[in-house]
């Protein structure tokens, strides 16, 4: 019993078997490791979206015109707020330009930070190229909790003459950077209690076994994966006092993330894309094409000397149908994306034939992963 018992435990160390509990984590060697930051969010810590309606002015006459009946009043109640009682009616220019407002505020920011603006036209203003947003209160639900204001930058132009126009890039888009400061801060009690919950910014039970996996190897018997989107973190006594250190030592730990095998195809610009894991079993590829020629010529039908006929045009069409012969390449069990493209490349595929022929692999069963079509 002695030497069978020696025997079992040099096989258990020399072949790296676990006859435990625990649940070994083989790594996959194609895939890169990357910080646990960039794959989670810590529950309760999020963005805020802060809108307002605001007027841009200074446009060069590609402003709002007299079609959009709102934009009157709405500017007319702007420029109340700065003492100035205007009749709506007498709001004829079309240097002026209503626009929505809006900007993330981020988690934890402080009164005086900036956010950079996103603005976008309302009513049938042709361009916002060279507009100055006037002062603009952002707000989400009742409480204003930033101010806008400044020149718009549109990163296109829209140019108009005589009948002729040229336009580059949405002008009817805008960002002010750094054009929004934030006066009035989200305070909220970041008490988390016993634990913190991380969320998984693309949900997978694999990569939330091995987030968790990894936490408890570096920091301690602390992290379980609750499902495929959540792991959650036992705040230790060690850590209640101090939850920022144990979030900031959890982010920076590495992990391999494990990803759904995926080829993604873009039909409009004969775009493929294969994801890691995609797997081809044997499978035998013919590509070839038929081409139809059809040509007619008109001919002149003379009738007979002394005859009643009459000389007429008659259409002669001739069909030629030409086939080349297809191009077969035969793939062997395993084989890799690389070796694919190698040989749809070496047949003379085009995009559009790689696109119809991984259709084919996949309505074959040839083809191991997701095929996701956009």
């Amino acid at each position: 019993m002695k030497k069978v018992a020696l025997l079992l435990l040099f096989l258990l160390l020399t072949t790296g078997v676990v006859l435990a509990d625990e649940v070994e984590i083989t790594p996959i060697v194609n895939q890169p490791e990357t910080r646990i930051k960039e794959l989670v969010t810590v529950v309760g810590v999020r963005t805020n979206i802060v809108t307002g309606v605001g007027v841009v002015v200074g446009l060069n006459g590609t402003g709002d015109s007299s079609r959009f009946a709102a934009g009157s009043t709405i500017m007319a109640n702007t420029l109340r707020r700065f003492g100035l009682n205007v009749n709506s009616n007498e709001l004829k220019s079309r240097n002026i330009a209503v626009v929505t407002v809006s900007a993330k505020l981020p988690p934890f920011a402080r009164e005086g930070d900036l956010m950079d603006v996103e603005v976008a036209s309302i009513g049938d203003a042709r361009s916002l190229q060279g507009g100055f947003l006037m002062l603009t209160p952002l707000q989400a639900g009742e409480s204003v909790y930033a101010l806008a204001q400044g020149p718009l930058s549109t990163g296109g132009f829209s140019v108009e003459k005589g009948g002729s126009s040229a336009n580059k890039n949405p002008s009817g888009i805008a960002r002010i950077p750094n054009g929004a400061t934030v006066e009035k801060s989200i305070d909220r009690d970041f008490d988390f209690g016993d634990r913190i919950t991380l969320s998984l910014n693309n949900k997978d039970f694999t990569t939330a076994n091995r987030i968790a996996y990894v936490i408890n190897q570096e920091l301690g018997e602390i992290a379980v994966a609750k499902d495929a989107g959540t792991v959650e973190v036992l705040l230790k006594e060690s850590y209640i006092q101090d939850p920022v250190g144990l979030i900031s030592s959890v982010e920076n730990l590495m992990v391999i993330p494990d990803t759904v095998a995926k080829v993604v195809i873009n039909e409009r610009t004969g775009t493929v894309v294969f994801g890691a894991g995609v797997k081809i079993s044997a499978v035998a590829i013919a590509q070839g094409g038929l081409k139809v020629e059809i040509t007619s010529q008109r001919e002149v039908s003379q009738p007979l000397p002394l005859s009643d006929g009459k000389t007429v045009v008659v259409e002669n069409t001739t069909v030629q149908a030409t086939e080349k012969q297809a191009n077969t390449v035969v793939l062997q069990p395993n084989t890799s994306v690389g070796d694919l493209v190698d040989a749809l490349n070496a047949i003379g595929a085009t995009p559009r034939d790689i696109i119809s022929i991984i259709q084919a692999m996949k309505e074959a069963g040839a083809l191991y992963g997701v095929l996701e079509i956009i």
